[in-house]
């Protein structure tokens, strides 16, 4: 029992210490999305949120979960000092994030002239839109982020989240006293991301080169090397998270090609507000892993799933008091970000925050299906879900515009909970007799 309360004990500080962060990014995102705008109309702010969701989609597409192979087969080596098996797994995911960002960036042009030509944007938005999908490999920190979360260095990320949300703020400051256009406002979202990638890259070749004397570009000399069910498993990994991660972008991308660009715009700020009232809830999933990760390096399959549960109680109880804070506030906050009027924004909004209940409640059961060696039945499961879910988003928003768009994607993450706890039920009794 000691064990399971230093395990809490290290969930809870450190999802305080990332909570801070997104408080700070919360505060800055009332400021810069309301300037955005007022600046560009919500139209033009459609357009930039559509090519964002673009680049993020190719960069979502084109991840290999490099961060979660390196705590699978480097946190033992890790803790241990093991340097040599350390270099060789770190350079290992290093080479997998290297070839998603080639990868991105053509999945990101290929995309921009598939979508700019069936939403007819002229050519200079597609022409601001190319130039956007180099940025696309940065929205993927991978192999840094895993050294940050494997060294319990959590307190980085809200200097890091801070840094590049204030960066973010005053630039659109600039741009909103200025009266500057569509062009602008993306070269700040832009250097956002570039400012975010840097941070992640630097603190984690910190780390690495003064406690094992680490090298980067030695990464890059032994392309075959892996260990045994290395690359099944990220492959594996990968599929499952591109679903879960893609979902929202190829929502936003959809609901613009059915509606157009304010309806985009309405139906992404929807879908923030509500992730925004459960994210200090989904920042145990990053805090999470980690702990699971070490319980079964030590073969605490008991204490393995007393902590699962028990975090799935306390998301639980902490759902339904979420869901009333959206009814009383949703369209109050919505109002205030986007300053127009929009029929049914308390209803959107109410619906997305169910949906984002959904996905939070999945939290604690993903990784254990993960840490436990099943993270096949997850890819299965949500490639299953995934197939039906897009053409039924486009069908019922054409259909029943934003609230079709809304109830779908309740659905589906309603379907994957479904999906993981019949999961975890069906392998509970095997947890500890087969190898994870």
């Amino acid at each position: 029992m000691s064990g399971e309360r230093s395990v809490f004990r290290s969930i809870f500080k450190n999802v305080s210490v990332l909570t801070l962060g997104r408080i700070a990014n919360a505060l800055c995102s009332f400021i810069y999305i309301a300037l955005a705008v007022r600046a560009l109309g919500l139209s033009d702010f459609g357009l930039l949120i559509l090519i964002h969701s673009l680049a993020s989609t190719s960069s979502v597409l084109s991840r290999m979960q490099s961060w979660q192979t390196l705590i699978r087969f480097g946190s033992e080596s890790f803790g241990n000092g093991d340097t040599d098996l350390l270099h060789r797994v770190i350079h290992f995911c290093i080479r997998l994030d290297t070839i998603s960002a080639a990868c991105a960036i053509v999945f990101g042009l290929v995309g921009v002239q598939i979508y700019g030509h069936t939403a007819h944007w002229s050519a200079h938005v597609r022409f601001l839109a190319d130039l956007y999908m180099f940025v696309s490999p940065l929205m993927y920190s991978g192999w840094a982020n895993g050294i940050l979360r494997m060294a319990g260095k959590f307190h980085l990320v809200p200097i890091i989240d801070s840094c590049a949300a204030l960066a973010k703020t005053f630039g659109v400051v600039i741009g909103y006293v200025l009266h500057l256009k569509l062009g602008y406002f993306l070269f700040i979202w832009a250097m956002t991301i570039i400012i975010d990638y840097g941070f992640y890259i630097h603190y984690a070749l910190d780390i690495l080169r003064r406690k094992f004397q680490f090298r980067y570009f030695r990464a890059f000399r032994h392309w075959r090397w892996q260990l045994p069910g290395m690359w099944q498993f990220t492959r594996a990994a990968s599929v499952n998270q591109t679903l879960g991660n893609i979902s929202g972008h190829v929502a936003t991308l959809l609901v613009g090609n059915g509606l157009g660009p304010a309806e985009a715009a309405v139906f992404r700020v929807c879908r923030q507000i509500a992730d925004g009232i459960v994210t200090p809830a989904q920042l145990i999933s990053p805090v999470l892993y980690p702990e699971l990760v070490r319980m079964r390096d030590r073969q605490d399959w008991r204490g393995l799933k007393r902590v699962t549960w028990k975090m799935f109680g306390v998301l639980s109880a902490l759902s339904l008091a979420l869901l009333l804070l959206s009814a009383f506030f949703g369209s109050t906050i919505f109002r205030f970000l986007l300053h127009v009027h929009v029929h049914h924004t308390s209803l959107y909004i109410s619906i997305m925050l169910l949906a984002a209940v959904f996905s939070l409640l999945v939290i604690p059961l993903e990784p254990l299906l993960i840490v436990v060696g099943h993270v096949k039945f997850l890819m299965k499961s949500r490639t299953a879900v995934m197939a039906v879910y897009f053409p039924a988003l486009y069908v019922l928003t054409r259909h029943f515009g934003l609230a079709g768009a809304c109830l779908s994607t309740a659905v589906c993450n309603a379907t994957i909970l479904l999906s993981q706890i019949l999961g975890v039920w069906f392998f509970y009794d095997r947890i500890g007799k087969s190898k994870a």
